[in-house]
């Protein structure tokens, strides 16, 4: 129920977690791509084009990756948040390699999720449930399970950490990361080796359920009344810090064909409570869900009408007050067009340098303020493309897509700094909410909805 990700007969037995073993993995992977990278050099200097080079190096890349994968558990975790931020820090053929790190992981054989079942429930607590023993879905750090509690008869939902998988996390990710390093793959800067602390804290949060528990809780309350959500209910007496009980709560995805026909009508709504839940973590929670994985959320329909079921609350972070004044500022000169505050703003947060040449600090703004397009009051700016019965077309405005061609033709790169972390995390949790608007066929300006929360 957690994760969009289909299960197939085939299982595996247990997760290799010993550091030596996982070790010697890595090393030989790294091996492996050295000799490769060895073979591409020696070709290129026998006459190999740029173009065989090139493809050699993606081959080389791919291969690497690929044995990535058959570690499963915090490495591929680990390799799909480096995928999901790595445009600022690695070249693009790796965070392309990186993007296939699917959670396409078989589920792990029952015996052995039963053996954790018992060792985190207990033998009494477990008796209560009759618990499905094919997984409903499978990712890289546990899998979910359906169940019934045997004295009521309501079905929740399990989400089960894999054994051991809480364990390799920092082995795994120091080996990771100093792999990439001697690979050439990743350089080493104080700023890139903070922001990859920030990340296995944030993986280690990933794997704590109690903390997960505490956010879904916290979501639920805050909620609570708003018709649009469906929160699932926990249930405390069969949690613990690796398995979490939700209630278990129907709804199909969001690329599911039901959702797309539905009326025009409903899609806005659907989209809109999608911005709106973003705006409210912004301004209202200062903590976000910072994965926007299409499978994070489900769509419950009901005759012509449909709700959003909210799913997987492990990903969530605080967001520091000094950071949230100065993006919030961000929103509000975009809103109003005021390049000067934006800059200001910016170069607060460390983005821009005050002595940056004025063609390079304007067009950064200028980009910068268009990300808002869909959100600023209407002006003839919108191009006419991205514009369907008078109101804003979501998919037609392929706005990520203008947005990177135009920062790429203003040679703005070579400029702009590794921004802040938390900017980092809620500018992927928007364009999340962009794609998943666009998914939905959305149609709309949602100038009113960014409005009200700067009216306050």
């Amino acid at each position: 129920m957690t994760e969009d990700t289909k299960t197939t007969p085939e299982t595996f037995k247990r997760l290799r977690t010993g550091a030596l073993s996982r070790r010697w993995q890595l090393s030989r992977a790294s091996m492996q791509y050295g000799r490769r990278a060895m073979g591409t050099a020696i070709r290129s200097r026998f006459g190999a084009s740029e173009e065989q080079q090139q493809v050699d190096r993606q081959a080389n890349i791919d291969a690497f990756v690929a044995e990535l994968g058959k570690l499963k558990g915090s490495i591929v975790k680990i390799g799909q948040i480096m995928a999901t931020y790595g445009d600022y820090l690695m070249p693009p053929e790796v965070v392309t390699a990186l993007h296939r790190l699917e959670d396409n992981t078989p589920p792990m054989h029952w015996p052995a999720i039963h053996k954790q079942l018992l060792k985190e429930l207990g033998e009494e607590r477990l008796a209560l449930l009759e618990v499905e023993e094919s997984a409903f879905a499978a990712a890289s750090l546990g899998q979910v399970h359906r169940a019934r509690i045997r004295a009521s008869g309501e079905q929740v939902c399990l989400k089960i950490q894999y054994p051991g998988v809480d364990k390799t996390i920092d082995a795994d990710f120091n080996d990771l990361i100093r792999l990439f390093k001697v690979s050439r793959v990743l350089e080493s800067t104080r700023s890139v080796d903070d922001w990859f602390s920030d990340i296995r804290n944030l993986l280690h949060r990933e794997v704590d359920y109690t903390n997960e528990r505490a956010e879904l809780d916290f979501a639920r309350e805050q909620l609570t009344g708003d018709a649009r959500f469906v929160v699932p209910q926990v249930y405390g007496d069969f949690c613990s810090q690796r398995v979490l009980c939700m209630s278990w709560e129907e709804g199909v995805s969001i690329k599911d064909p039901s959702v797309a026909v539905l009326p025009q009508h409903t899609r806005n709504a659907l989209g809109e409570s999608i911005l709106d839940l973003f705006l409210k973590e912004l301004y209202d929670w200062q903590r976000m869900q910072t994965d926007p994985n299409f499978g994070n959320y489900r769509v419950r329909i009901e005759g012509d009408a449909a709700k959003l079921v909210l799913l997987d609350f492990g990903a969530i972070r605080p967001l520091p007050d000094d950071f949230v004044a100065d993006f919030q500022r961000m929103i509000i000169s975009a809103y109003d067009h005021s390049k000067d505050e934006f800059l200001d703003a910016s170069i607060k947060l460390g983005f821009m340098k005050s002595h940056y040449p004025a063609d390079v600090l304007d067009n950064f703004a200028e980009i910068g303020m268009d990300i808002l397009e869909p959100m600023k009051p209407r002006s003839a700016s919108v191009p006419e493309a991205a514009i369907t019965d008078g109101e804003y077309d979501w998919y037609k405005s392929q706005l990520p897509k203008r947005i990177a061609k135009r920062a790429l033709a203003a040679s703005i790169s070579k400029y702009f700094a590794l921004p802040p972390k938390e900017f980092l995390y809620v500018m992927r949790k928007l364009m999340g909410v962009y794609a998943l608007i666009a998914a939905l066929r959305g149609q709309f300006f949602a100038d009113e909805l960014l409005g009200r929360k700067l009216d306050r």
